[in-house]
């Protein structure tokens, strides 16, 4: 049987729309399983976050921002 690692690194070779279709298949297949199942409660904190989507009253952070920011924290802790 093919191993793991090799799968992952032949779907990596596909183009995006290849490669998307098959990450949207395999996560379909656990949606029945229990690491497709949310908790109540994190159900509960996406229809939450979804309003204040939906409202406007989320602000929007650039992932580049982001990661600049925690990159920056980050090398401050390490320089203590």
């Amino acid at each position: 049987m093919t191993q793991p690692r090799e799968i992952l690194e032949a779907a990596l070779k596909l183009d995006p729309m290849e490669r998307a279709a098959i990450a949207s298949e395999i996560l379909e297949s656990l949606a029945d399983s229990r690491y497709g199942q949310l908790s109540p409660a994190w159900e509960d904190e996406i229809q939450r976050r979804l309003r204040e989507v939906e409202a406007g009253r989320t602000e929007f952070i650039p992932a580049e921002r982001v990661f600049a920011e925690v990159g920056a924290e980050l090398q401050a802790r390490r320089a203590r």
